[in-house]
């Protein structure tokens, strides 16, 4: 029996012990559910099961329930992927005992002997207060009348056409304001209520996992063998990416960031002073400063309803001296995701020389990425250059390390036209890690995917206007003022993003947290409006 044949039949086998003891589970949040005043003994058995988990990993010789939460993370991918076939009560057991999990992870360490704190942990999403204690928090609620959200002239009409949407947002209704419930905590009060000492940072979109143990470890091993390295890890870190997207090593240049990779493609193809470069408003600052470095000017065109990129328009306006079409997919500061097929068309309509630079920085969270990524026309497309990151899905945002995807011969010259050796060994070495440890990542994907769609719901049940979303932010206004919110929600421990530097000074994005941070944060929004 080969090794990938055992690893299946081993994985399997985890699968199945692992939705037998997902079954319990629901049975005994099911009797919750039921239960007005649910025993700590009911709380202590869910926990218990989830803990139980850890056990079937044994099959795998798998040591921490991270990669635990991480197997599962494959096994949604595959019922994403159609490559598995669930019943949608099981799938939806699957994803929330997932999510549970992830939450144990960023909230306790267990020890090997299966430590008892975790039982500790609350379960509000599960269980339902005591008849009792509804009763003394009951407070007469006053409704305040429904209003319009207030549509600035600035920004265009959100349309909601969101894979995640539920059917009762389908409606084209304009979003209401919530209903006040009359009591409010202080920002103290509620920061003492949920345990918040330290701000929430909801605004950098980091990785709400941080980073995996496996590239923590190499990073601190290569540290201590520092004198010891040798010339050729960025070649085994073209080799690992070449690998993971199915392309020849030939079509992968590696770089200490997507916008160095941007810079010498600008650098390359741009004639100062005669040239230019096209992108669209509202768009990433770093473009405009590396097109000025380049000596070029970069123009941005006004974007389409639901800030989708304006493609006509590019189309349109490219001529002999655009040096290239820059597009953010997902876009930043949006998170709109544009269909691959919609750029592979733009692409073949643009000049010649014109090089399509798509930065695709976060698209690993698009669903399904195959939809959106343009990696599937890399041999079609000669003058398609995809940017990427290890930033925001592998966690290594403070590591600096990106890559591009291109045809082989646009590679080369990209390689012969800079510095030798452009990538500290330590940065590659982190790269190597994470590509090596894939849990963390699969566990990272369909946390922000899961958790975007509830946040996203969340967000337009408190009558907030909700862009959709395929990245790990997603943005939004709401019917208070976006610099009043912002001030308010740092009070209750949350930093969110103003978008001003993107002249949107009325939104606002919040990142994709865990599923404990997620449910604060809309806790906070509804304490705050």
């Amino acid at each position: 029996m080969t090794a990938d044949i055992q690893e299946d039949v081993a994985l399997q086998h985890f699968v199945e012990q692992s939705l037998e003891k997902l079954d319990q589970i629901e049975n005994v949040l099911i009797d919750i559910e039921k239960s007005a005043s649910p025993s700590p003994a009911s709380v202590a058995q869910v926990y218990g099961l989830l803990v139980a988990l850890k056990e079937s990993a044994s099959l795998l010789e798998l040591n921490n329930i991270s990669t635990v939460a991480g197997k599962i993370g494959k096994v949604l991918d595959q019922v994403y992927k159609n490559e598995i076939e669930l019943s949608t009560d099981l799938l939806n057991i699957v994803i929330d005992s997932f999510d549970k999990l992830t939450e144990i992870i960023s909230n306790t360490t267990l020890s090997d002997d299966f430590d008892i704190r975790i039982i500790t942990l609350p379960l509000e999403m599960y269980a339902k207060p005591s008849a009792s204690a509804a009763k003394e928090s009951a407070a007469p609620e006053k409704v305040t009348e429904p209003v319009p959200d207030p549509e600035p002239e600035s920004t265009p009409d959100p349309v909601v056409e969101t894979p995640v949407q539920r059917e009762e947002s389908q409606k084209t209704e304009a979003p209401q304001a919530p209903v006040s419930s009359g009591t409010r905590l202080s920002p103290d009060a509620f920061r003492k209520k949920f345990g918040i000492k330290k701000d929430i940072d909801l605004a950098s979109n980091a990785n709400p996992l941080g980073v995996s143990k496996a590239v923590s470890n190499a990073i601190i091993n290569m540290a201590n063998n520092c004198s010891a390295f040798e010339n050729g890890s960025t070649d085994s870190l073209k080799f690992g990416l070449a690998k993971r997207h199915d392309v020849p090593e030939e079509c992968v240049l590696t770089a200490g960031g997507a916008v160095e990779i941007l810079d010498l493609a600008l650098r390359l193809s741009a004639f100062p002073g005669s040239d230019h470069v096209l992108s669209y408003e509202h768009g990433m600052p770093e473009y405009s400063s590396v097109a000025a470095l380049c000596g070029v000017e970069l123009l941005r065109l006004p974007r389409g309803r639901n800030f989708s990129p304006p493609l006509d328009q590019l189309v349109k306006t490219a001529n002999e001296n655009t040096a290239a079409v820059i597009i953010t997919n997902p876009d930043i500061p949006s998170g709109y995701g544009l269909p691959a097929e919609e750029l592979a068309t733009m692409a073949n309509l643009l000049p010649q020389r014109t090089l399509l630079v798509v930065d695709e920085r976060s698209v690993e969270f698009s669903w399904p990425e195959d939809d959106y990524s343009m990696l599937n026309f890399l041999d079609k497309a000669p003058n398609l250059v995809i940017l990427r990151s290890f930033s925001w899905s592998f966690g290594l945002k403070g590591v600096r390390l990106g890559y591009a995807l291109m045809n082989a011969e646009k590679a080369r010259m990209f390689e012969e036209s800079r510095l030798p050796a452009p990538i500290s060994p330590l940065n590659v070495g982190a790269g190597l890690a994470a590509l090596n440890h894939s849990e963390f990542y699969y566990s990272t994907i369909a946390l922000i995917i899961r958790g975007r769609e509830r946040v996203h719901n969340g967000l337009e049940d408190l009558g907030c206007t909700v862009y959709p979303s395929q990245s790990n932010f997603i943005m939004f206004s709401s019917p208070m003022p976006a610099a009043e919110l912002h001030a308010k929600m740092l009070k209750h421990g949350f930093k969110l993003r103003k978008l001003d530097e993107f002249g949107l000074p009325d939104l606002l994005t919040v990142s994709i947290g865990n599923n404990s941070r997620n449910r604060m944060f809309l806790a906070a929004l509804k304490n705050i409006l």
